[in-house]
């Protein structure tokens, strides 16, 4: 090989991988348009570094910022609490031209409970021009903190000391299982979350759904005012079902909600405003991420036109590409010690690598919400990168005319450190999955890279798939001391590639409305199956499993008496 072809190579590969980046960025579009003002949108001025759990709240000047960012975006704000600095909000919403529909959290501490709605109710009366409306309340009854007699009590202390009307907010289902409540309230709040449902909906459904909720609650409630509390879509996070979070459908769903609302006269109000850090501590990555609004106030999507998924995409690339070629001239700056074929694999190999390593960092960086998140996150990426190198290391190194591997035994560490993760993440998506976000991009690396390069090895060096793919013998051959578990993680994995979809299944098994809807098995069955295929991102995690379950096996072949 020589000098000018080696830099026309790496040059051409370094275009490509900037134009995957170009087209896995590109605006998608979104045929729904809705450009008038939301009736009400959930205000909760959460900034990183604040939350109720440690009480750190947002001071006066950050609340009174953003209510002046929603001026023209929304008539109305709901609030959840009366306390925690939200004090002042209906004095300085009255100010903007803004309608409160004010609220009194609720939980299991009755002092705490006392001094909401105390405050509540001295809210409503000092500003009766701003606050329309108030809520007793939110999903009480679904965290089970309160039983419904208790409820009413604290809603019938409000009713007696405002003359707004009066509500309680939670998931349409429990307005069904406690009916005594709705003869208490003045309006019935309810949420309609199609993505948290018992059984998931797909953004494609979004629009019958709210509208048959919506009806059904008319037709159990004649007479009642019905408010939809919260209704929204999160932009970032797992997968349920067909329920996928992302910004396209984000987009998507909150156009929906504004066209079907106005269509059929429908009050609601968009959950939420901004982006809250905090709730991922509760909710994983999807919790933090319903905001039309991230956390760092920049818009996510307008109401008409295309969704640009990733403003920041050129940055990004431009880091892929320029990895990518940096790391190929190193290994190519002699080319003459390479020929074609060997070349041109560990230019691909550098650009590769490079570019999973980029997305998994940006990612990784993304889902990090607090100050152990950035520490965790830098881990990741450092590990990320670190295999990458030797990736292209041992390519660079091995693949040269005559080379005598360097054996390294980093990459023979890293590689069962990842199944051992694996394993775990599996494990614990079919214990508990709801929250837990599924893996597929921070295992880039592992499965993409390192069976990039393993097919490479057979291609260049003439191996066989299983001495090309042993996870002992990729980075320069084993040594007698090694230990890989290659056996125990070969069957660790293939349990794993089993249980991701199976977790589904067992989400969707669990589900109280479930079980009511489909109180037979033989017609829960034909769902658990479609469970089991029907969440793309947990197809796509259980087949990267897969793919790493080679290394290990062909070790594991390898290692067995007369094949070492």
């Amino acid at each position: 090989m020589n000098r000018l072809l080696a830099f026309a190579v790496v040059a051409v590969l370094g275009l490509v991988n900037a134009a995957g980046w170009c087209w896995s960025s590109r605006p998608i579009p979104v045929e729904l348009s809705f450009d008038e003002p939301f009736p009400s949108v959930s205000f909760a001025p959460f900034r990183r570094g604040q939350s109720p759990i440690s009480k750190v709240y947002p001071p006066p000047e950050q609340i009174a910022e953003d209510l002046k960012s929603l001026v023209g975006v929304t008539r109305g704000i709901r609030t959840y609490t009366s306390l925690e600095g939200m004090g002042v909000v209906p004095e300085m919403a009255q100010k903007l031209g803004i309608e409160v529909t004010h609220s009194a959290w609720l939980g299991e501490k009755v002092t705490v409970n006392d001094r909401e709605v105390a405050a509540l109710i001295k809210a409503a009366n000092q500003h009766p021009d701003a606050i329309k409306r108030v809520i007793v309340g939110n999903e009480v009854l679904l965290r089970q903190d309160l039983k419904p007699e208790q409820l009413i009590a604290y809603i019938r202390k409000v009713k007696a000391g405002v003359k707004q009307p009066v509500s309680y907010a939670d998931v349409w289902a429990f307005w069904l299982k406690y009916p005594e409540v709705a003869k208490e309230v003045d309006f019935i709040t309810i949420h309609i979350l199609p993505y948290w449902e018992d059984e998931p909906i797909g953004v494609d459904g979004a629009a019958e759904h709210i509208v048959k909720i919506y009806r059904m609650m008319a037709e159990a409630f004649p007479g009642k005012p019905i408010l939809i509390g919260e209704a929204g879509w999160p932009t970032r996070g797992r997968s349920r079902g067909p329920a996928v979070a992302s910004m396209e459908n984000g987009a998507r769903f909150v156009r929906t909600l504004a066209r079907v609302s106005k269509e059929n006269g429908f009050d609601y109000n968009v959950v939420e405003a901004f982006d809250q850090p905090w709730k991922a501590l509760l909710e994983g990555t999807v919790g933090a991420n319903w905001g039309v609004v991230d956390a760092e106030r920049r818009v996510k999507f307008v109401m008409s036109g295309p969704v640009e998924p990733s403003p920041f995409w050129p940055w990004h690339a431009a880091a892929a590409v320029i990895l990518g070629c940096g790391a190929a001239l190193w290994f190519l700056r002699r080319p003459e010690r390479y020929s074609l074929k060997a070349g041109l694999a560990v230019a691909v190999l550098a650009q590769l690598v490079a570019g999973l390593a980029v997305w998994q960092a940006v990612n990784a960086v993304a889902l990090a919400y607090n100050i152990l998140d950035d520490v965790w996150a830098y881990l990741r990426i450092a590990a990320h990168a670190g295999l990458a190198v030797l990736i292209v290391q041992a390519a660079g190194e091995g693949f040269q005319t005559g080379a005598v591997p360097n054996k390294s035994r980093w990459g023979e560490r890293l590689a069962p450190l990842y199944g051992f993760c694996a394993i775990a993440i599996s494990t614990l998506l079919l214990v508990n999955g709801r929250y837990r976000d599924i893996p597929p991009v921070e295992f880039l690396v592992p499965c993409i890279g390192l069976s990039a390069f393993a097919l490479a090895r057979m291609v260049v060096l003439g191996k066989d798939w299983r001495e090309a793919f042993a996870v002992g013998r990729m980075f320069g051959g084993r040594t007698p001391e090694a230990f890989v578990p290659a056996k125990e993680i070969c069957i660790g994995l293939m349990l794993s590639v089993a249980a991701s979809p199976l977790s589904e299944a067992l989400a969707l098994a669990r589900g109280d409305d479930f079980v009511l809807s489909h109180p037979k098995f033989s017609d829960q069955l034909p769902l658990l199956i479609r469970a089991l295929w029907e969440n793309q991102e947990m197809v796509t995690w259980a087949v990267m499993v897969a793919v790493m379950v080679l290394p290990f096996l062909a070790e594991w072949r390898l290692s067995k008496p007369g094949r070492a």
